[in-house]
């Protein structure tokens, strides 16, 4: 058998097939950086700032990811 041909496939890094978004916050006190990879983007993370304490921006934010998904 080649070799090629008993290679298994290796994970990927990022799991693109869920149907979940994925989040992370960077918080300070001027700003929060949020990071998101949604489905269907492909393996592309997207940032986005809102101003430090603002709750609002950041909920509205999240409604905008998931009714882009």
């Amino acid at each position: 058998m080649p070799v090629a041909a008993s290679r298994k496939e290796a994970p990927a890094a990022i799991r693109v097939d869920l149907a979940a978004i994925f989040v992370s916050l960077e918080l300070s006190r001027s700003k929060w950086l949020i990071t998101s990879l949604s489905p269907g983007a492909g393996e592309k993370m997207s940032k986005h700032i809102v101003a430090g304490s603002d709750v609002p921006a950041l909920l509205a934010h999240f409604a905008e990811l998931q009714r882009k998904v």
